[in-house]
């Protein structure tokens, strides 16, 4: 992983889109998921670890689909498109994803936890129009948007990382990513990318537990979460949803919030 970020990094300030170990913003969920796990998490070989599709679908059609595939060691890599309600709303930032647009992530967990790279992209029916990249190892992050100049902002090294949501959802890649990361540490850094700044929050602030379930609260929402994975999201409708199921795999939904 350090070698092919140093490398990806001295691209990058050379103007290139290329993204971390893999291409993010051109290849398939898919690709990424298998390609990244093995290119740039170390450890045993792609084929033992363990890969399961989880789909969230909310009454008025938004849906997250995520690919998550967890290594023998408990490292992990997640990579998710997310899609709108049929409506849609505007791009701008702190909007949720416009009609015919997608939000993408990709993001690489360690052993312990702690996010060591992330891509996100937030894009409509044109083209990218928002992307954020994570690298938290190296204490940096890159930022660009439609029409503007990219922007490189420093992250502190050595704490562990999650990111605000980067549209009005709350998607499972970034709820799992925080509640990941409140196991690892004591406090969280949480990265902003509507004004790229961050702040510390307490882990025991950022997870909540009562006897029944474990609430991850990222943004204005409180995320639902167990063991295995997120298991129920808050989609702002007040339609009921109902669990999905891919090839066999655990499923969840969306719920109203």
């Amino acid at each position: 992983m350090g070698t092919r970020t140093s490398l990806w990094f001295a691209v990058a300030f050379a103007g290139s889109l290329l993204v971390g170990c893999d291409d993010g913003g051109t290849r398939s969920a898919a690709e990424r998921v298998a390609g990244g796990a093995a290119a740039c998490l170390p450890g045993s070989s792609i084929e033992r670890a363990e890969t399961k599709v989880y789909t969230f679908y909310g009454a008025t059609g938004a849906q997250s689909r995520v690919e998550r595939t967890v290594r023998p060691d408990g490292s992990e890599t997640m990579a998710s498109e997310t899609r709108p309600t049929r409506a849609g709303s505007d791009p701008a930032a702190g909007a949720a994803i416009p009609s015919g647009g997608v939000l993408r992530e990709y993001a690489e967990l360690d052993a312990s936890g702690r996010l060591v790279y992330a891509d996100v992209s937030l894009s409509d029916a044109s083209g990218v129009v928002r992307r954020m990249i994570l690298d938290p190892q190296h204490g940096a992050a890159l930022l660009r948007r439609a029409g503007a100049a990219p922007g490189f902002v420093r992250l502190p090294t050595g704490e562990a990382l999650a990111y605000a949501p980067v549209s009005a959802l709350v998607t499972p890649v970034a709820a799992w990513i925080a509640r990941r990361a409140a196991q690892a540490a004591p406090s969280v850094r949480i990265f902003d990318e509507a004004t790229a700044f961050s702040h510390d929050v307490l882990s025991d602030q950022l997870v909540v537990q009562d006897d029944r379930e474990t609430f991850v609260v990222l943004g204005d929402a409180a995320v639902s979460a167990d063991r295995e994975f997120i298991t129920s999201l808050p989609l702002g409708d007040a339609a009921t949803t109902r669990a999905a199921c891919e090839e066999g795999q655990k499923g969840a939904a969306w719920r109203s919030g």
